[in-house]
């Protein structure tokens, strides 16, 4: 920007800011062709005890003085505020001076560019930023810049390049304890991560092993970066007693090892830091390097209130010194007083922790995922991006090319297997599930496979593989062999529709019996989807010659609904009962709205007659139990509606029909009508989509008294006219019996 457009920019600053009514005095105090600095003297509302001294037991004086720089690409950009050189350090919120430069002041949370930007006009912007300035000045006048609701903010390093990667919640939980202390982490280094300005930008991973501070060559932590691989270093933490709590804001200005020790000395770890020193030399005594190696040094300095956007009331400052003994008849130090030390930012390791504090998200048990194809891929990445520990992913399908137009990973075309590749990429958010390349339905009934897909540890297994199949055999593992809730989401109409399945516990409702359920409660728009032959599987050509079943949908389409099905499951897992959330996309494509169903445990009886069970709905156990009430002289009855599941040997019964009008009633005798019964029963299994049906019938006793010659030769005929195995459910005042007059198929 030329010099004559900084001092335009500048006077009309200068004219703005003359209006506020706590500018005492401003002016212009030099204007170049890269920016332009004005000087302003602010009020600053003190306390009434203050105001006669002219200055707050803080240290902030009735006038301040400022000093605003203008630069060249305002006014894109903030005007930058800076203190006088001997503003007291000692504040949150500020960055302290060196002696050279001057304070910089922490005026608003997140960026001053974009709070600036947020004022159309460049005169309002500059009213607000100037109101801040003083807010912040009445805030420091009366210590109130931070507090423990607020929290303590760290030192700002955005300018500081080199790079130590960390997993602070690890060391928090496993090490630091009311005690001093330390550790040696081993790492990895890499001295020429990327450069800016010619200068080399290191970069540290700490890993959480503990490197040993004695001990041969074997054990020795430290080796040479290669070309082709990093070298090896430590990370040392070091941290005071619980009592060594620090309020003081000290300058970022450590530049060599005296300085360092100086530091640490001040937040209580002087001692560990002196200890560090001595345990270097001890590790190298007798040794040469023939180049330098970096040493991390992590002090953990105990604040008095939690940091901002922190469970925690430690705050990490990292530095790093080169360490190197150059072979020499007389070896000198490898460290003195002088030798440099610089400051590095301290980047969070990915681990579920952080992610769960970064997204908000609720801590979910630990998960384990069947079904690595695009929806449990996408799941899978949503999960451990909220912090979800991802224990084991089971597939055995190949990721090949045409998966990935919506799959959650991008590979070279070679096809390589779904889990392997998923768990490789969940490694890198801090997941590190086991991978099994198993026929999940042969492995569900072997204990060994079982406990590979289904981990001890296992608190919530989802299916996302949206087979009947597995979703059966899931079912299966309810009578006691997963000790895991079993949950289960899946897409359908092409990816205007999505249901999500939870179930009870022991495994009651299963997912079959919660599927049943929501086929019965289905509205019309759910049940178009759910069974339109025109929104379901598609053959899409892979290749010359082959093709694959899938459900043509776009990327955007599968990963939002995905998304919502993600959190309806987050919010699903920590409930104590069955579970039914369906969400459906409108018409327009512009809404879509879940509906969402508590499911309480099915009653089940014993079929008698039949290696079969008999699985009743809550619900309609209690309609049942208010139609015999209706009629207490005489037996009641009507028709049961469900599904029959001859692999699984049970009967799922989620709907009554009523008895139709010509049905007979007495005291000792129900005789279920035949008028506008078939109506009735094709009108319901139609509302279901064709999933409902009716599986037998029911009639109340008086007594407590079993099934009667009549109830046998009932349930014979009803198996003769229908698809067995056709049952008849006996209800008496205390209890449900159930019989069958065949065995099924």
């Amino acid at each position: 920007m030329a010099k004559a457009d900084m001092q335009r920019h500048a006077e009309h600053f200068l004219r703005v800011v003359s209006q506020y009514p706590y500018v005492v005095t401003a002016g212009i105090t030099g204007v170049a062709d890269t920016a332009a600095v004005l000087a302003l003297e602010l009020a600053v509302e003190l306390p009434n005890a203050a105001r006669l001294a002219g200055q707050s037991n803080t240290g902030v004086q009735a006038v301040e003085p400022v000093e605003v720089v203008l630069r060249g690409d305002y006014p894109r950009r903030c005007p930058a505020f800076r203190l006088r050189h001997d503003f007291p350090p000692a504040m949150p919120h500020l960055a302290p001076g060196d002696g050279k430069a001057r304070p910089v002041p922490c005026l608003v949370d997140g960026s001053p560019d974009e709070f600036f930007a947020q004022h159309d006009l460049v005169d309002a912007g500059i009213m607000a930023i100037v109101d801040q300035m003083c807010l912040w000045f009445k805030r420091a006048a009366i210590g109130r810049l931070a507090d423990d609701e607020h929290g303590w903010e760290p030192i700002n390093r955005e300018l500081a390049f080199h790079r130590v990667v960390f997993d602070r919640e690890d060391i928090l939980a496993k090490h630091i304890g009311k005690d001093a202390g330390d550790v040696w982490l081993r790492s990895n280094y890499v001295k020429r991560l990327f450069q800016i300005d010619g200068e080399n930008i290191l970069g540290v991973w700490a890993s959480r092993a503990i490197a040993p501070k004695k001990g041969n060559l074997t054990t020795f932590p430290f080796t040479y970066e290669l070309a082709d691989q990093p070298g090896t270093t430590i990370t040392a933490v070091l941290w005071p007693n619980e009592k060594a709590v620090s309020r003081d804001i000290l300058p970022d200005d450590v530049a060599d090892i005296g300085q360092l020790e100086a530091r640490a000395e001040a937040y209580g770890m002087g001692d560990q830091f002196r200890q560090l020193v001595t345990g270097l030399e001890n590790r190298f005594a007798d040794k040469w390097t023939e180049e330098s190696i970096p040493v991390v040094v992590i002090l953990c300095v105990r604040r008095p209130f939690r940091l901002m956007g922190r469970t925690s009331s430690i705050e990490l400052l990292a530095y790093w010194f080169r360490y190197h003994r150059p072979k020499a008849a007389k070896q000198p130090p490898a460290l003195t007083k002088d030798s440099p030390v610089f400051v590095a930012k301290q980047i969070d390791m990915p681990t579920p922790t952080l992610f769960r504090n970064v997204s908000g998200a609720p801590e979910l048990p630990a998960t384990s995922i069947v079904g690595c194809g695009s929806v449990g891929s996408k799941l899978a990445m949503h999960l451990a991006r909220s912090g979800a520990h991802i224990l084991a992913v089971t597939d055995n399908g190949l990721l090949s090319p045409h998966n990935m137009a919506r799959h959650a990973l991008a590979r070279n075309p070679v096809p390589m297997f779904k889990a392997s590749e998923l768990a490789a990429e969940l490694g890198t958010l801090g997941a590190a599930p086991s991978p099994h390349i198993d026929n999940v339905i042969a492995a569900l009934g072997n204990p060994t496979d079982l406990r590979r897909i289904i981990p001890d540890a296992t608190g919530l297994l989802v299916n996302t593989t949206a087979s009947r199949l597995v979703r059966e055999a899931l079912s299966a593992c309810a009578a006691g062999k997963t000790k895991a809730k079993v949950a289960e989401v899946a897409l359908f109409g092409r990816g205007d529709g999505a249901f999500v399945f939870a179930e009870g516990p022991g495994g009651n409702p299963s997912l079959s019996q919660l599927e049943a359920s929501l086929y019965a409660t289905v509205t019309k728009r759910e049940r178009q989807l759910l069974f339109d032959p025109d929104t379901g599987l598609t053959q899409v050509q892979i290749g010359e010659g082959c093709g694959s079943l899938t459900m043509p949908m776009t990327d955007a389409r599968l990963s939002a609904m995905t998304a919502m099905a993600t959190e309806e499951l987050a919010r699903m897992a920590p409930t104590a009962t069955g579970q039914v959330a369906i969400g459906v996309r409108d018409r327009t494509g512009l809404t879509t709205s879940w509906r969402r169903m508590d499911v309480p445990a099915f009653h089940r009886v014993k079929v008698d007659g039949g290696n079969w069970n008999l699985d009743i709905a809550d619900d309609v156990v209690r309609r049942i139990r208010d139609e015999i009430a209706a009629y207490p002289a005489v037996e009641a009855g009507g028709l049961l509606v469900g599904t029959c599941n001859s692999r699984l040997r049970a009967i799922t019964v989620v709907d009554i029909l009523p008895a139709p009008e010509d049905s007979k009633r007495g005291a000792a005798l129900f005789v279920l009508g035949t008028k506008g019964m078939k109506k009735l029963v094709s009108q319901r299994y139609r509302e279901s989509g064709g999933s409902l049906f009716d599986v037998g019938t029911w009639h109340s006793h008086l007594a407590d008294q079993g099934a009667s010659a009549l109830d046998w030769q009932t349930a014979k005929a009803l198996a003769e006219e229908r698809p067995p195995p056709a049952v008849l459910l006996i209800c008496t005042p205390k209890r449900f019996l159930a019989i069958t007059g065949t065995n099924g198929a």
